[in-house]
């Protein structure tokens, strides 16, 4: 187990609006503020339909599993969830790694690894608690060889 401790820092709010990208709106946010270690607290609204990964059975690829075929849904649906960690890259840029909760008009819930294409269709609003104390990052681990998230102390 891996294990950091911080506090919040700040809370932020933010409403994403019809016609804009949810995961690269993320991303230029917390580009824009600094937010290289961050959790998002909450993520509401609805999309002009949704793409998402869940995790695939890949025979012969260390560990077994990975993340290769989208999944879509091309109707309007509702963002039940949205929730994830936001991390520092090396290069500076932040880097969101999101989950999402999703339900068609029919009730039909579906979720997964929240990708780029993902298009606000009314609004979706969202709280990202920005943390100090520590510093996120996500590297590759060598046994799954997946991209996972490193915690450590900001001493």
């Amino acid at each position: 187990m891996k294990h950091a401790e911080g506090t919040i820092k700040k809370v932020h709010v933010l409403r994403i609006e019809p016609g804009e990208d949810v995961l690269l709106s993320i991303q230029q946010f917390c580009d824009e503020h600094h937010i290289l270690s961050g959790i998002i607290l909450s993520g509401i609204g609805s999309l002009d339909g949704c793409t998402f990964f869940d995790p695939q059975e890949m025979p012969g690829k260390p560990g077994l599993y990975g993340y290769v075929t989208p999944i879509s849904k091309p109707t309007p649906i509702e963002l039940v969830g949205l929730n994830g960690i936001v991390c520092g890259e090396a290069d500076g840029k932040a880097a969101p790694h999101i989950h999402a909760c999703f339900a068609d008009a029919e009730g039909n819930e579906y979720g997964g690894h929240l990708k780029e294409g993902n298009r606000v269709l009314v609004t979706v609003e969202l709280a990202i608690a920005e943390l100090s104390g520590l510093r996120m990052s996500r590297k590759l681990d060598p046994v799954k060889a997946v991209p996972v998230l490193f915690p450590e102390s900001d001493q």
